[in-house]
């Protein structure tokens, strides 16, 4: 629980910081007075005050924040102050300013996926294990060692990466076009139909599908020097088969032959190069949870490594930011037909338990999941409605257009309308959140 509050008020904290940020830029560079910074709501844990006059405020509650700045609309203009105030700057300033805090978290999850690929991901090769019988997978014609290589046209390399480009599915009818190469290495494409789960994005997506993944082999990966594996002789990249003539199949089953024998002999068959061998081997004995255990002194093979160089992770940086916005603006877009259901919408507990759950997992999975939520933010946040940056920018826009400013009472008006809007999405993502907690 604690982790999963802590990790919550950071990603609050970052994501709407940098969006005021950017705000708060702008005004600045237009020449505009900021009045307060503020990062949260409620009661005030620190305060501090700029040498420009502004207030820069961390509050208890991390569900927002807002800048202020100095606006006739709002509060009384000093003799001489004109220049400073906002809503008398040009259209095409305000435009910008509104603009600035959605880009900043753009830029910011930009920043995010550049280092996430060049620190690197680890994942299972998105290989078939078994089909269940009179499922979306056994229609398509998907068989047991089937690789996934591509989701329509979009790359994947790893069963995480299959999941993402799934998304983009969310709420559709028509099949989705895999292709895939079975393990004769012969390449084909099936039509896998997504329309049950589509509708229901919220049930897990393999066993949705009837897929379940093939289980890890029992592949050397990175051999500890010194270890038991090493002094055997077993290398990077061996398949073992066998363990005392008993066939091994997954790295599961490894693991068990090794950590039940302690400082006994086992007699190995390893696939290495397209040959078998043998290789005898004594795990070391180790004290573990009060136990007497065997360990080889190996890591995991098999896994896929995904890692780009700071220079290729530019534009790959930039192609994952154009595939979630096209991701999210489809899901809004299925929302708005009734494709997609608004019980998929989230709330902050939904928010605050994937916090949680990334931050434990790791670092790199924590810096996805804050970059996924800037960009969300981001773009939701352009949405052409009252009370959202993006309405502003409209209104900005028609104020160019007719020459002259619209009416405060039809701003308002729009305000009062945005404002129920923007409250009724909130109440639905809070009512979700806790239907999911008591279901």
């Amino acid at each position: 629980m604690l982790m999963t509050l802590l990790a919550f008020a950071v990603t609050i904290v970052i994501i709407v910081a940098i969006h005021e940020y950017g705000h708060y830029l702008s005004m600045r560079a237009f020449g505009v007075r900021v009045l307060t910074f503020s990062v949260g709501f409620g009661p005030r844990l620190l305060a501090w005050r700029s040498k420009s006059g502004t207030d820069f405020i961390l509050s208890a509650i991390p569900l927002g924040g807002y800048v202020k700045p100095l606006d006739r609309r709002d509060c009384d203009i000093a003799p001489g102050e004109e220049d400073q105030e906002f809503s008398g700057k040009p259209p095409w300033q305000r435009i910008v300013t509104y603009a600035a805090g959605p880009a900043a978290n753009l830029v910011l999850a930009v920043f995010l996926y550049w280092i996430i690929l060049m620190g690197g991901q680890t994942g299972m090769a998105p290989v078939v294990g078994d089909v269940a019988p009179d499922s979306a997978a056994a229609s398509a014609g998907l068989q047991a060692d089937d690789e996934l290589l591509r989701v329509g046209t979009r790359e994947v390399k790893t069963w995480e990466q299959f999941g993402m480009a799934m998304l983009g599915y969310v709420g559709d009818d028509r099949d989705v076009t895999l292709t895939v190469r079975d393990a004769a290495g012969r390449d084909r494409q099936v039509a896998l139909p997504v329309a049950a789960w589509a509708r229901d994005p919220e049930q897990p997506l393999l066993a949705a599908l009837g897929i379940t993944p093939q289980a890890l082999q029992a592949r050397v990966g990175e051999v500890i020097s010194g270890g038991a594996a090493d002094r055997a002789g077993l290398r990077q990249g061996d398949r073992i088969t066998a363990v005392n003539g008993e066939p091994v199949a997954t790295w599961g089953e490894w693991v068990q032959h090794v950590s039940q024998a302690p400082g006994e002999l086992l007699q190995l068959d390893v696939q290495r190069g397209g040959r078998t061998i043998g290789i005898a081997m004594t795990p070391d004995a180790v004290e573990a949870e009060g136990q007497t255990l065997g360990r080889a002194g190996v890591m995991v093979g098999g896994l896929r490594e995904i890692r780009y160089g700071p220079v290729e992770a530019i534009p790959a940086a930039f192609s994952r930011l154009g595939q979630q916005t096209s991701m999210i603006l489809g899901a809004i877009g299925k929302m708005i037909t009734g494709d997609l259901s608004v019980k998929t919408l989230g709330g902050p507990i939904t928010i605050a338990q994937a916090a949680g759950e990334t931050a434990a997992i790791g670092v790199l999975t924590f810096l996805m999941f804050l970059a996924f939520f800037s960009v969300s933010l981001g773009i939701i946040n352009l949405l052409p409605i009252p009370m959202l940056d993006g309405g502003w920018i409209v209104f900005s826009l028609v104020e160019m257009i007719r020459g002259k400013a619209l009416s405060e009472r039809f701003l308002a008006t729009a305000q009062g309308v945005g404002m129920m809007l923007v409250f009724g999405l909130m109440s639905i993502a809070i009512y979700n959140d806790l239907m999911r907690q008591f279901a």
